[in-house]
């Protein structure tokens, strides 16, 4: 057993897990953000002005605004409940450190996303529909700024992607290093 692993057990797990809803909002992000990418790298794909189209970008346009308010809840949960001390995950400084900067990028990525996609909408023609329900035009119609959220938008959904990989790989790193406590920081305590 390493000597990180064992500092980890010795100082109790518990005191490095998350707590239950910053868990749940964890594994429900990333089940949403999983649909998103896949909704939205199928949809790009469907024949102009078909009801396909329309009905895909409905729904991905709704199910945007629901990860928007679930990062904004997600966010104000890590203000409110800091996460746990890593208790020496990270065998430098530098590795501390970059993984700071890449929850604050996913973070950050999690919030500007689904607001540009939504004012991307609001100054296009169609509007945006919530599951069904027309919500009110914020903006005009301009091409030129709905092109910049759209190409901002789309630009940082790629880099979530590589976030989201980087992330994966982190965890995967983790595992063989810590044996399976990093899961335990994120997994609710009866699927440990």
């Amino acid at each position: 057993m390493s000597a990180t692993v064992g500092a980890m057990r010795a100082q109790g797990a518990d005191a490095a897990r998350y707590s239950l809803p910053a868990i749940a909002l964890h594994w429900l992000m990333a089940a949403l953000l999983f649909w998103q990418i896949a909704i939205g790298l199928y949809m790009v794909d469907l024949p102009k002005r078909t009801p396909a189209v329309a009905y895909f970008y409905n729904l991905h346009k709704s199910f945007g605004l629901v990860a928007l308010m679930l990062a904004v809840i997600r966010l104000w949960w890590r203000f409110r409940s800091p996460p746990p001390r890593s208790l020496g995950l990270h065998a430098s400084a530098l590795e501390e450190k970059a993984a700071q900067v890449s929850h604050r990028l996913l973070y950050a990525c999690m919030l500007l996303i689904p607001l540009f996609g939504f004012l991307a909408s609001n100054f296009g023609k169609h509007p945006v529909r919530f599951f069904g329900y027309v919500l009110p035009q914020l903006g005009w119609d301009s091409p030129l700024l709905q092109s910049f959220f759209r190409l901002s938008h789309a630009s940082l959904a790629w880099l979530l992607c590589g976030l989201i990989a980087v992330h994966v790989f982190a965890v995967g790193r983790h595992l063989l290093n810590s044996g399976g406590l990093i899961l335990q920081r994120m997994l609710p305590r009866l699927w440990r």
